[in-house]
This record gives C-alpha cells, sequence and structure tokens, in this order.
C-alpha cells in the first residue's frame, strides 16, 4: 500500500508566519496547518487545532501559539473536539479514503467496491465501513455526488444537454432524467437557462464547520452554497439570473434549521480528508436530508401552513 501522501508544500515553506495567515488558516480550517501553529480562545480557555471544526470564534478573542508548552504555561485546556497535541489515528485512514475519492473524482463509470478495497489493500467489508465512518457517505453514495455536480458544471458549459450528460458518466439520457430532480431541482433546459421562469427560494443555515446557502425550488435542491451569506448569494445569482429569487424566507429558514437540527442529521466528515472531498460528502449529505426530510413542493409555496414530508 502506497504511503501517505506529503503534507503540502505550504505548511513546509512558512506559510502561517503572520497573524494575518494563520487567522485565514482557522478560519478556513485549514488542515495543513495542522502542527504549524494552535489557536487559544481567551474566553473559553481553551485551544485548538487550526482545522479544528468548532465554532469560530471571535477575533479579538483568539491568540495564536507556536508550542504546547506556551499554551500549558498560560493555563490553556485543550479542546476535546480535535485533540490538539494527541496522535492522529485516522491519518493513515484518511490517506485511503482520500486516494479512494481521487479515483472515484476521476472516473466516469460507477466505482467497483472490491477493486477500491483491494487497491486500498483491505477487506471489502472493512473498506466500507472505514469510508463511511470518515464520509459520512458510502463509496456509491459519494461517486453519485461527484457525478451529480460534474454534471452541473457541464450543464453550463456543454455545447448540449445530450454533452453534458454523456461527459457527466451517465451512460443514457434515460438514467440522467430519471433523477435530474434530485440533481438540479428543475429540468435540464431551466438549468442552462440560468432559472428562467423558476421561482427560487433559500435560506442561510450554520453547521459545524461552515455557514451553507441552500436553495430549493418545487422541484428539490438546486443548489447548496458555502461561504458568507453576501458571497454565496452572490453565487446563487451568478448560477440562476433569471430566476425568480426569494430571499429571507423565514418559514424555510426555521425548517431548514430544523432538519439539520436532527440527531446526527450532518455526520462530521474527518478533518484530515482534502478539502473539496469533505466539501463534497457535506453537500451530499444536506441534500439527502432534504430530499428525506422537506417536501419540495411546499417549501416553494406560501402558505403558513407548510408541513414537513
Amino acid at each position: 500500500m502506497r504511503s501517505a501522501p506529503a503534507r503540502p508544500v505550504a505548511a513546509e515553506a512558512g506559510a502561517y508566519e503572520s497573524d494575518e495567515q494563520r487567522w485565514r488558516a482557522v478560519r478556513e480550517r485549514d488542515d495543513a496547518a495542522d502542527g504549524s501553529f494552535y489557536y487559544a480562545v481567551t474566553t473559553t480557555g481553551i485551544y485548538n487545532r487550526p482545522s479544528c471544526a468548532a465554532r469560530l470564534a471571535r477575533r479579538e478573542n483568539v491568540e495564536f501559539h507556536a508550542s504546547l508548552d506556551e499554551l500549558h504555561t498560560r493555563g490553556y485546556r485543550p479542546c476535546r473536539r480535535c485533540q490538539p497535541g494527541e496522535p492522529e489515528p485516522n491519518r493513515p485512514h484518511a490517506a485511503v479514503v482520500a486516494r479512494a475519492c481521487l479515483l472515484m473524482n476521476a472516473a466516469v463509470a460507477p466505482p467497483n467496491l472490491d477493486d477500491l478495497a483491494q487497491s486500498a489493500g483491505y477487506s471489502r467489508f472493512h473498506f466500507h465501513r472505514m469510508f463511511k465512518s470518515l464520509t459520512g457517505l458510502t463509496p456509491h453514495a459519494y461517486w453519485t455526488a461527484v457525478r451529480a455536480q460534474r454534471v452541473r458544471e457541464e450543464l453550463i458549459r456543454a455545447r448540449t444537454v445530450a454533452d453534458a450528460i454523456y461527459q457527466s458518466g451517465f451512460t443514457t439520457t434515460g438514467q440522467f432524467y430519471a433523477v435530474s430532480s434530485a440533481i438540479l431541482g428543475m429540468t435540464p433546459q431551466e438549468f442552462r437557462a440560468g432559472g428562467a421562469g423558476v421561482e427560487i427560494r433559500s435560506a442561510m443555515a450554520v453547521t459545524d464547520t461552515a455557514p451553507v446557502l441552500v436553495a430549493v425550488t418545487a422541484n428539490g435542491v438546486c443548489a447548496v452554497l458555502e461561504g458568507p451569506e453576501q458571497t454565496a448569494r452572490a453565487r446563487l445569482a451568478e448560477l440562476f439570473p433569471y430566476a425568480v429569487r426569494r430571499a429571507d424566507d423565514r418559514w424555510f429558514e426555521a425548517r431548514l434549521a430544523h432538519v439539520l437540527a436532527r440527531p446526527a442529521a450532518l455526520h462530521p466528515v474527518d478533518a484530515l480528508l482534502p478539502r473539496d472531498v469533505r466539501q463534497v460528502c457535506r453537500h451530499e449529505r444536506i441534500r439527502q436530508l432534504l430530499r428525506i426530510h422537506l417536501d419540495p413542493a411546499s417549501a416553494s409555496g406560501s402558505a403558513p401552513d407548510m408541513a414537513m414530508a
């Protein structure tokens, strides 16, 4: 089995020397910064790894320290969540899962679980369990999410809908249209037309890692976008400039918060996995939860008695 991938060069080249660089790494939960420094929150007395998924503290309450000795001398306590200073038992497993995800990111056919497990050096059962434990998705669900992301991108730039479908890994148009509502929340033609004539409702939600903007239509989720609200809404407007976009939907915002607050709603994605892998997993889990717990047709309605499915 191949060794784990090397840490990014940036982490070895003094990319976290200034407080501004360190704060950016903390905001972005940059796992490449782990080991370069720690940050402490003065109001709680807790110190963390830069990649810790705990709720982001206010900048004025954050200190940066290069060593554990400094933190212990000042009386700070380690975060129980990210356990700074402790060994990272998941690092070898995360490297294995990351390599499998890299293979699936480039695959145009569904992954063969036996082949993935064999290339990783594990049994089929152990690999499947390890993958789901670290990502919250099965290998097949991860590949399906990657293919869905690919078709959304291809629909924007491909010459025709058919080209986008086949270039994304679908073998027939029927196969795509059977799941197109779940992937796009609208027809492919409406998606390519910037949402022309489609009503989109959206709301911000808070996860344990980042704020997300979730947008829905009468047919399903059309976008999950991470980042500050202004940035996310600008991206939604860029994707669907001709849609009827309804923001500040208090009912949908409350329902979305309710869905995401359910016990174990969002399986924590291992912080050691690459950022793009973590994002695919989080976004797909949100889409899954809304398909299960929220009736899109109700979410796009206007009646005050909208109900959970």
